[in-house]
């Protein structure tokens, strides 16, 4: 099994909008404004993606998870104004157990 653990910045911007986690397509929780979660997941290669309110999506990332991995990851807003905003995962770093 690897982890997966992904933080989402604490900003006013859409701050009161929750942002739904999507892994190979399937929601796998739900994360608010400056939350840390962390999910146990499958080794293999996965797609991540998110979604919040209406429009907000962010860009699909895949991955390949090793057994006793970490993928930590960051989820921020970033646009101006909301229809032309959009959210953007970051790939921070990969650490081994």
């Amino acid at each position: 099994m690897a982890d997966l653990v992904i933080r989402r910045k604490k900003e006013f911007t859409f701050g009161l909008i929750g942002v739904n986690i999507y892994l190979d397509n399937k929601k796998i929780g739900r994360i608010d404004r400056g939350e840390i979660k962390k999910w146990n997941i499958e080794e293999g290669k996965h797609t991540l993606f998110a979604k919040g309110g209406l429009v907000l999506k962010s860009q699909k990332i895949t991955f390949e998870a090793k057994h006793n991995e970490v993928f930590v990851i960051e989820i921020e807003s970033f646009g101006n104004g909301y229809v032309k905003s959009f959210l953007q995962i970051k790939k921070l770093e990969i650490i081994n157990k």
